[in-house]
């Protein structure tokens, strides 16, 4: 690799651009692929996205820039709107700042992951709105040489004393797992972790004793952001018809026997059925709601009664210490949809 064999891009949006905005992406991408995030599996436009990104975070505005980029020693940290806006003044986008979410998601997901950009306040929520990213000051010692004669040289020595993203992707991967069978026997893996776990107890433990031979058609994970096991048809019959965009709680179960939809939440920390969560699930399910059982799973009682959230009437609640009840929250019934 060398300073003459810049990526290319070829979209609209990029045609448009000015000779010094195009040269700057470039050169940004550059930068990325020699410290070692592959982007050859992606689109054009995400590459494009992408490298945007990666300058607002350093505040780089013109390919000379690279010297003065800013860092996580540096106050500068942009939120995820903030870098729409650096794109639309400085790089001739018009990016709408409703899709603030893809930045975090897409544009900066494989910088994040390694570890090139780093977020202003960590181990704040995902969806904090007050929380910037920069670059991090490990990583830009090296960007601002870009442009030395031996550039090249000195990313292949620094990449050998700090994991690349292939090497902590494949740490992810080697990270324990929990086995989970469902129902039919499918086994799944899941993260280790205290949430997953309940849901381990949840597919294993409350589906074979209430479940009346339901079949498991969706298993969230935090590994994995749009879930394991997707029957997507049948979710789709039920109203969950795109899954990257749905609302889907942590485990959707089926029972031919009964034609009863399980709509169960993990409860950890947060996220039980309360009255808002139950109606915005029978507004994605529409009709199909008047099948469906609501419940919300709890580790042990401890967990149920310090739950500081109001749970909805008309709900189950099942706790897994002692797997052979339930709670019925002011049911008229034993359990079953009660529109029936």
């Amino acid at each position: 690799m060398d300073y003459n064999t810049l990526p290319s891009i070829n979209t609209k949006n990029f045609q448009l651009k000015s000779d010094k905005v195009k040269l700057l992406i470039q050169q940004a991408l550059q930068i990325i692929s020699a410290l070692g995030i592959p982007i050859d599996d992606l689109t054009d436009r995400q590459k494009e996205k992408m490298a945007m990104a990666f300058l607002a975070v350093g505040d780089v505005k013109a390919p000379t820039g690279w010297k003065r980029i800013k860092d996580s020693n540096d106050v500068y940290a942009l939120t995820t709107r903030e870098i729409i806006d650096f794109n639309n003044t400085h790089f001739d986008e018009n990016i709408s700042r409703g899709s603030y979410d893809d930045i975090r998601r897409k544009d900066l997901a494989r910088l994040v992951l390694a570890t090139i950009v780093v977020n202003s306040k960590p181990g704040s929520n995902n969806s904090n709105p007050t929380r910037g990213y920069r670059i991090s000051s490990e990583y830009s010692r090296i960007i601002r040489n870009y442009g030395q004669p031996d550039w090249f040289a000195q990313v292949s020595a620094f990449n050998k004393m700090h994991p690349t993203f292939e090497a902590r992707i494949s740490a992810q991967r080697d990270l324990p797992k929990l086995t989970v069978t469902a129902p039919d026997g499918t086994q799944i893996q899941l993260k280790d972790g205290e949430h997953n776990a309940i849901q381990k107890l949840i597919i294993e433990e409350f589906l074979p004793r209430f479940g009346h031979g339901a079949i498991l058609l969706y298993c969230g994970d935090s590994d994995n952001k749009y879930g394991l096991i997707h029957e997507t048809e049948k979710l789709a019959e039920l109203g969950f018809v795109d899954l990257k965009q749905s609302i889907l709680p942590d485990v959707v179960a089926y029972s031919p026997d009964k034609d009863w939809i399980f709509l169960i939440e993990a409860y950890h920390t947060s996220n039980p059925i309360t009255p808002v969560r139950k109606m915005e699930l029978q507004q994605e399910m529409g009709e199909n709601a008047k099948r469906a059982i609501f419940v919300t799973a709890f580790e042990n009682s401890t967990a149920y009664r310090n739950c500081p959230e109001e749970l909805a009437w008309e709900t189950e609640v099942w706790i897994a210490t002692e797997p052979d009840h339930m709670i019925h929250r002011n049911g008229f019934r034993f359990m079953g949809p009660y529109s029936e």
